[in-house]
């Protein structure tokens, strides 16, 4: 019983080769947020989305309740179409 006691339970690989579980979390996610900046695509979908779409979008929304013209869909995709900047 006592053996198990002092055993920690690790969050990460146990062949990293770190010691301690927390320097290892610590490590591996600067080494997601690194891989980030370098390939989008590895990037969460919420942020991903945060970064490119949800600016423009929120602003097309946001015209589209001030305008409230009678054919919102056709509104809403010219709105992205004109103002996208890519």
């Amino acid at each position: 019983m006592e053996l198990l006691r002092k055993q920690t339970i690790r969050a990460i690989d146990p062949e990293s080769g770190y010691e301690d579980p927390d320097e290892g979390n610590r490590s591996e996610e600067a080494a997601i947020k690194i891989s980030n900046k370098i390939n989008p695509r590895a990037k969460p979908t919420r942020d991903y989305l945060n970064d490119t779409i949800s600016q423009i979008v929120l602003k097309a929304l946001y015209e589209l309740d001030q305008c409230r013209p009678d054919n919102p869909v056709e509104f809403f995709a010219y709105y992205l179409l004109k103002h996208t900047p890519k």
